[in-house]
């Protein structure tokens, strides 16, 4: 089949498995010295009835998932057996009206579309990454240079997705609430020399497998292995080439995606629907008695009489479901007064017309049915403002104090759903930048400000932080008025700013780096403005410029190694 390699030849890249391995966390070494059975790994082996001493890799194959590794917020669907048949219970549930608006809603505030059908973008890394060079302008050129590099993958990986065309990104994040499991083939240009990431195919999560492998040098790292349907044959990916996504993890909750919390109330609600339909549709017709004495008569004579009472009470009502009329007997009019003469004998016997009475309960009200349709408001997350109320979908406000516990609530929610789903760009946005600069792989920093901002248009969060920020930096100017009885400020500035307005080290250097841009951007403007001096006549003052200029010459580097430097174009601890 063309795209995929054949079990026989099917050797990796000795590339994509480097790549796999940059973002390895020495998961051989948690493994190897780790000591203790854990959690999962106890649960795999009470199920497995093979000895594991035989086996080491299939033990550690289950034990990563104990430990600190990139496996551990992730359940494998393959290890699932039921997997298969309960995603389709999910999305038989998921095509009903109410459990599809709980899921746009969701859906429609984590992704938000701009006007350039952009629902994210890349994180600000200024300041943010370890900087290489033997000068200042070394490294501001690198600085410059992995930006540069980083914005364009960052819009390549974006297009590479489809994302800008449609709403595939949308369509996702709805199939990740449904389905619970995601996965992805990461297609390179070329699979021996890859050097930039051309596409995403997406592959059945219950076919792969993640497995440990050991290298010539007997260290382990991570592999997938997928199962071909109806075939006794495999395929082996690195790991740099499977994006897997999740909404639960190994056994510690039983529910595999969002959709199942919502069965069971949405199927209580349900019955009671069904119920109160069926009251209402028992009840609504009216059901008479008609009892019509026959005496003594024959078996025809009687028949003919109550053949005779029938054609005078009979009465044929019909309802036009197009035009919404209403006719009795063929008549479009509705008569208000019908009287009735029924004869009567001797005997004192007579026609009775009597309702036949049905004993039951009365479902008439609504209570019960708003009981459960709040309990799946309350399991489907989405704040009860957001439902319809007296005034449509709920009141929208920019007041920070009017935001309520439960606003908070969904807004974390949201914020747990988008970083699962930002792996879809974070990840291939990594491994593009290793392609792309090899020797950022040792760059922990850069690892961790690698990112993307989502587009948001839920500001009760926003409306809270400005709100704190406020009340922060009131409380930051109250205590910087307070002197001592010489008129110095009490307090420390920079002990204030920590303090009080709760800056972290990684905001501080930050802010100081566009500080340093701003003063450097200020100079270059001040040197552009001053006009060319005459050679002859500025000597003088050119050669003392010179032995002025001479003197911040003494910090200059020796010629020589590449230095590294942590917190921007900065040389140490805020100095230049």
């Amino acid at each position: 089949m063309a795209g995929f390699l054949e079990n026989t030849v099917n050797r990796l890249s000795s590339r994509l498995s480097a790549l796999s391995r940059f973002n390895a966390r020495h998961e051989d070494l948690l493994l190897k010295n780790s000591q203790a059975i854990g959690f999962i790994e106890s649960q795999l082996m009470a199920r497995s009835s093979e000895q594991f001493g035989e086996n080491e890799m299939l033990r550690l194959s289950m034990a990563i998932s104990d430990t600190t590794s990139q496996l551990r917020t992730k359940s494998v669907a393959f290890f699932q057996l039921d997997y298969a048949i309960k995603r389709e219970r999910l999305r038989d549930v998921a095509a009903n009206g109410e459990i599809e608006f709980v899921l746009e809603t969701i859906t429609d505030d984590v992704i938000v579309y701009d006007e350039e059908n952009m629902f994210c973008h890349a994180s600000d890394l200024t300041g943010k990454m370890m900087y290489r060079g033997n000068s200042k302008e070394q490294r501001l050129k690198y600085q410059d240079n992995v930006i540069r590099r980083y914005t364009e993958n960052f819009h390549k990986i974006y297009n590479s997705w489809g994302f800008q065309e449609g709403i595939a990104a949308w369509q996702y994040v709805y199939q990740y609430l449904v389905e619970g499991h995601l996965a992805f083939e990461i297609i390179y240009d070329d699979l021996k020399k890859p050097s930039e990431i051309i596409g995403y195919k997406e592959l059945d999560p219950t076919s792969i497998v993640p497995q440990l492998s050991k290298d010539n040098a007997g260290k382990l790292f991570l592999q997938w292995t997928q199962y071909v349907p109806n075939s006794s044959q495999t395929r082996t990916l690195t790991d740099s080439q499977i994006i897997y996504l999740s909404y639960s993890n190994h056994f510690r909750t039983k529910r595999v995606s969002f959709v199942e919390r919502l069965i069971r109330s949405f199927n209580l609600l349900r019955i009671i629907e069904q119920s109160k339909v069926i009251w209402h549709v028992m009840n609504a017709p009216i059901r008479l008695t008609t009892t019509v004495p026959i005496g003594s008569k024959s078996i025809q004579k009687a028949q003919e009489d109550v053949r005779e009472f029938l054609n005078i009470l009979k009465e044929d009502i019909n309802f036009d479901n197009e035009s919404g009329e209403i006719k009795v007997n063929g008549q479009p009019n509705i008569l208000f007064y019908k009287n009735y003469i029924l004869p009567i004998n001797d005997k004192n016997e007579q026609v009775k017309i009597e309702p036949l009475s049905y004993p039951g309960p009365n479902l008439s009200g609504s209570e019960l049915l708003n009981h459960f349709l709040k309990k799946l408001k309350m399991d489907s997350k989405i704040p009860y403002s957001r439902w319809e109320g007296q005034s449509g979908m709920g009141a929208f406000t920019l007041n920070a104090e009017g935001i309520t516990r439960e606003e908070i609530r969904y807004n974390k929610f949201v914020n747990r759903i988008r970083t699962t789903i930002q792996e879809l760009i974070t990840k291939p946005l990594w491994l593009q930048m290793e392609l792309d600069l090899p020797e950022i792989k040792g760059d922990h920093k850069f690892r961790n400000a690698i990112g993307i901002r989502f587009n948001n248009d839920n500001l009760f969060e926003e409306m809270k932080e400005r709100e704190v920020a406020n009340k922060r930096l009131a409380s930051f100017t109250a205590m910087k008025g307070v002197i001592n009885d010489d008129g110095t400020p009490y307090f420390n500035t920079e002990y204030l700013i920590r303090k009080e307005l709760r800056m972290s080290d990684d905001d501080i250097q930050t802010n100081l780096n566009y500080k340093i841009q701003e003063e450097e951007a200020k100079e270059e403007a001040a040197a552009a403005a001053v006009p060319p001096m005459d050679a002859g006549a500025g000597g003088g003052d050119m050669g003392a410029g010179a032995g002025a200029a001479a003197a911040p010459g003494a910090d200059t580097p020796a010629e020589g190694g590449s230095e590294t430097v942590e917190g921007g174009e900065t040389k140490g601890e805020g100095q230049l």
